[in-house]
């Protein structure tokens, strides 16, 4: 699926400490609209939830040693 909006550069880089707005455009008739409106109905969340969630299914799928590793120190401390 191709990008889209406004291609803006890179990063890397975070301010941890302040807060982070993500925006993201679903378009009528786009198929991930679909599933986000079925989404926020099946749970009885909001759409910014369902987006947390999904977030943190994508990164547990992705980079499931880092989850591992984090949870090893937290732990740990």
């Amino acid at each position: 699926m191709p990008a889209l909006g406004k291609p803006h550069p890179k990063t890397t880089r975070f301010n941890g400490g302040r807060d982070m707005r993500a925006t993201v455009v679903l378009k009528s008739g786009e198929v991930a609209r679909t599933h986000y409106e079925e989404l926020v109905r099946a749970m009885g969340v909001s759409g910014a939830q369902v987006l947390r969630e999904a977030l943190a299914l994508l990164h547990q799928k992705h980079l499931p040693k880092q989850k591992v590793e984090a949870t090893a120190s937290d732990e740990a401390a």
